[in-house]
């Protein structure tokens, strides 16, 4: 019975060690997270943890804090850490900045007088910094499966007078067949009004979101026109896949959005206007 009983508590121990062993948590603080010695605000600075970078909670204090952050009342409490990749480095980090959850990385975007960060957007090369100080526009290629739509943009270290985003978006042309296709988004386009895009608050926007009818709309365009232009660009045979259609709504052809605008009106102190455009395009091979 006593054997039993030991070896009972040695599989429990085992247990807990592992449920601790796999408590990690990630940084969700935009601009990082502070490691500090003691579970204390005014506590030496240990290091600082970038956004969603991935760290083990060792243990929980039941230290309780409060901070404001954008106006926003946070609650939590501090939490000792070991961080990623150290083995004895341990310290204190607050944990209303702690997700469980991995997030996705931020889409950040230098401006002359602010950084842009767009939340949740997947694109490629997503570990650049990407520049807007001297260039008035930027092309951002996009994952097709993570629209620009709803997406939280938040404007940093501001030091302009206004801010104002507007969004736009275009809708191509293209013929479907088996693993091909016959391109023609460099024939005609549709483009819809800029609109403003959502404020949240003084900070925080928030970007359109299209619905199935957006994505369907289009220049008026002649079929007829549009079968010579497929003969002309793709050759006969895509000419003949849509002989009998009578609108660009039937099967094989696809109208389909392929890149969303956003433009930056920028206004200083001395009411200098600039504006800055950014392309997301999505690439024609995910279509």
């Amino acid at each position: 019975m006593k054997t039993t009983k030991h070896f009972i508590t040695a599989i429990l121990l085992l247990l807990v060690t592992f449920s601790y062993a796999q408590d990690y948590a990630y940084v969700n603080a935009d601009s990082g997270l502070t490691v500090r010695e003691r579970p204390d605000i005014a506590a030496s600075k240990l290091g600082k943890l970038m956004y969603n970078e991935a760290v083990e909670v060792v243990e929980e204090t039941n230290v309780k804090l409060v901070v404001i952050d954008q106006g926003n009342k946070i609650s939590g409490e501090w939490v000792k850490i070991k961080m990623n990749g150290y083995q004895d480095l341990k310290g204190y980090v607050f944990n209303g900045f702690l997700s469980k959850n991995k997030l996705a990385k931020i889409v950040n975007i230098k401006l002359a007088e602010a950084d842009i960060h767009i939340k949740n957007l997947a694109i490629y090369n997503d570990d650049d910094l990407l520049d807007l100080t001297t260039n008035n526009s930027l092309n951002i290629g996009i994952h097709v499966k993570n629209t620009p739509g709803k997406k939280t943009i938040e404007v940093k270290n501001n030091n302009y007078k206004s801010v104002k985003i507007l969004q736009r978006y275009q809708n191509t042309l293209n013929i479907t067949g088996e693993d091909l296709r016959c391109d023609l988004s460099e024939w005609k386009q549709y483009q819809s009004e800029w609109k403003p895009i959502k404020k949240i608050n003084k900070t925080r926007f928030q970007t359109l979101t299209y619905t199935e009818a957006d994505a369907k709309q289009f220049v008026p365009i002649s079929i007829e026109d549009l079968k010579a232009i497929v003969t002309e660009k793709c050759g006969e045979d895509w000419s003949k896949r849509i002989d009998k259609i009578s609108n660009i709504n039937q099967f094989p052809i696809n109208v389909d959005t392929n890149q969303v605008f956003l433009k930056f009106i920028l206004t200083d102190f001395d009411d200098n206007v600039t504006e800055k455009t950014i392309t997301f395009t999505v690439p024609k091979h995910e279509k």
